[in-house]
């Protein structure tokens, strides 16, 4: 996206969250829901869990998740705001983190049982490590409130704009 009037890409966010159908009309009234009562972080857990979120060590699949195809659109958005929010690197380190948690898989089954204890801590962190680096975008904006304010803002109005779309289309 080549935008650098950010109504404009509020605009063709929204189009793309429904014409890509990364949200479907419920979802995009529940997190816009979620979003205007909970605040920007509510609304990212309540995304992870009822869109799901389903971790891949292979980067191509991870991208074709819808969690993170609306991951790479709030990127999109953030670049008005912190430009902080590094989509391509995050995908690599949670797609390299996957890769870690394979090696460790495969380990497990084929160590000693005194090993094992040991490999599965070390998976378990490995785990905690990946939801962490997937949460902590969300948790550091709250380190400005103006920030925090204004990406609301533009994320809700995205989520509203994206909402209309969805009705045109189903009529």
């Amino acid at each position: 996206m080549e935008n650098d009037n950010l109504e404009s890409a509020i605009n063709q966010i929204a189009f793309e969250f429904v014409n890509e159908r990364i949200l479907d009309t419920n979802e995009i009234n529940k997190l816009l829901g979620v979003l205007s009562n909970d605040g920007v972080y509510a609304m990212w857990v309540y995304a992870l869990d009822k869109i799901g979120c389903n971790f891949s060590s292979d980067k191509n699949k991870l991208e074709g998740v819808r969690v993170f195809k609306l991951l790479k659109k709030i990127a999109e958005l953030d670049k008005y705001v912190t430009n902080s929010l590094n989509y391509e690197n995050l995908i690599k380190e949670i797609s390299d983190l996957g890769q870690e948690i394979d090696k460790i898989n495969s380990n497990i089954k084929n160590s000693e049982e005194r090993k094992i204890e040991h490999l599965k801590k070390e998976k378990n962190k490995k785990e905690e490590e990946r939801r962490e680096k997937l949460n902590e975008y969300f948790i550091n904006l709250a380190n400005k409130l103006e920030t925090l304010l204004f990406f609301k803002d533009i994320l809700e109005k995205t989520l509203i704009y994206a909402r209309y779309h969805a009705k045109a289309m189903e009529e």
